[in-house]
């Protein structure tokens, strides 16, 4: 045996006495057994199979960043690694040794595939899951934007007409304007918590603001004319405190009526919202509660020459709203520039109280009290662009919004009942600029 063993190392030698570099033995070199997702594979088909088994649960813990199971499975992808290790080193100590010099073994070339492969996961894994951890530091905002647009408002009716041989009435034959320009301004606040969110949400936000609004309309009719009809002035206590002014060949034809109405509104409001992550888009649930001031004031006013009289109606209605609303912000990331859009509900407690006052020459003023207090309902919806994103410390936003609220003050006429106080529904759509800041 020892001369056949002597023999067989020379043969092995003789290319390096011949003085031709060795070359480790390639021979059989290309694994058999794959590892499925990867570039690798095995020599040891069972090894293979398990190590299969523990890719599949690595990168299930990848998609859901679940670091207990991703450790589990790499722990043991390490245990297939230490076993191709000592099979490798399990070898005959004289011609093992002699092996190693030249060749390497299958054994170990599993251990470095697996290597390799472990590398590998861990590279995913760091892509997926190992992200910066946000800061629990309160996060502060502030803000300012204006807005313009067109508000449309509810029916303002005013005067009316009586059949000369029926008698028949018929009131509010003239319409204050129902357009109005709007405007308003507002400022606001944000506080953003970070790592405090419930349900799975990025944190918790929250805003306060002041929101001022004005709306301004006017309008002319040059002739009234009840075209041989009896002319109806309702007054604000009913009955008597109007007047009805008889044709008598066209003297109650109203001249150069006009209408004019002013409303400011004063809000304040605090809302709250949990912002969530959904993919590509951000999406934030919100509820808050408002309070708003409503100032009204209108004027109706014109002349009958043909009986050297004027009149003018004066009504002034304010308005306490206290609203809960509820709604939802989604914005889209797209890098400097994000779109977004969302929209709210609200119920609304209205408080009104007020005065409608009827001058006319040659009598005393007749004034009614009103008073009226109703719930209602509004809405709104929004989208826009902005210029910035989470992180920028000045934004800038453009966004165009329609508004629908029932809470318009009316004030009803009819001749023979006092005026009344109601609440109606009108809708506007504004366009707005906003700047804000984070710090």
């Amino acid at each position: 045996m020892r001369t056949i063993y002597l023999w067989a190392s020379a043969a092995l030698f003789l290319p390096v006495f011949m003085g031709t570099a060795a070359h480790a033995d390639n021979s059989a070199t290309t694994p058999s057994f794959p590892i499925a997702g990867t570039e690798h594979g095995l020599f040891d088909g069972n090894a293979a199979e398990r190590v299969n088994s523990q890719v599949v649960r690595a990168r299930t813990a990848i998609a859901a960043c679940d670091s207990e199971t991703f450790n589990s499975a790499i722990q043991a992808i390490y245990s297939e690694k230490s076993s191709s290790e000592v099979k490798a080193r399990d070898q005959d100590p004289i011609a093992g040794q002699l092996i190693d010099a030249l060749f390497e073994s299958q054994d170990e070339k599993d251990a470095d595939a697996l290597g390799f492969l472990t590398s590998d996961l861990y590279r995913e894994w760091r892509a997926a899951c190992d992200k910066p951890e946000q800061s629990d530091a309160a996060i502060f905002g502030a803000g300012a934007s204006f807005f313009a647009g067109i508000l449309n408002l509810p029916h303002q009716a005013f005067l009316g007409f009586e059949n000369a041989v029926t008698l028949a009435q018929t009131i509010g034959v003239a319409v204050g304007e129902e357009e109005a320009r709007t405007t308003g301004a507002s400022l606001d606040g944000s506080v953003f918590f970070p790592g405090h969110g419930i349900f799975g949400s990025q944190g918790f936000w929250t805003a306060f603001g002041y929101l001022r609004t004005t709306a301004n309309a006017s309008g002319t009719a040059q002739t009234i004319d009840p075209a041989g009809d009896g002319l109806l002035i309702p007054g604000p206590l009913g009955g008597a405190s109007g007047f009805a002014l008889v044709s008598a060949g066209g003297l109650n034809v109203v001249q150069n009526a006009t209408y004019e109405v002013d409303a400011e509104w004063d809000s304040f409001y605090a809302k709250g919202g949990l912002p969530f992550d959904c993919g590509e888009v951000k999406v934030t649930p919100f509820v808050g509660v408002a309070y708003s001031e409503q100032e009204s004031m209108s004027r109706f006013t014109g002349s009958i020459p043909g009986f050297g009289r004027n009149f003018a109606y004066n009504t002034a209605v304010y308005v306490d709203t206290l609203s809960g609303f509820i709604g939802v912000d989604l914005e889209k990331d797209l890098g400097r520039v994000s779109v977004h859009g969302g929209g709210l509900v609200s119920i609304d407690s209205n408080d009104g109280k007020g005065t409608d006052r009827l001058s006319f020459t040659g009598v005393a003023d007749s004034q009614a009290s009103l008073s009226n207090d109703e719930t209602t309902y509004g809405g709104r919806a929004w989208a826009g662009f902005t210029f910035g994103n989470d992180k920028s410390p000045f934004k800038l936003s453009i966004d165009a919004t329609y508004i629908y609220q029932e809470n318009l003050p009316v004030v009803e006429r009819d001749g023979t009942n006092a005026s009344r106080l109601t609440f109606d529904d009108g809708d506007a759509v504004v366009g707005s600029i906003r700047a804000s800041f984070r710090f």
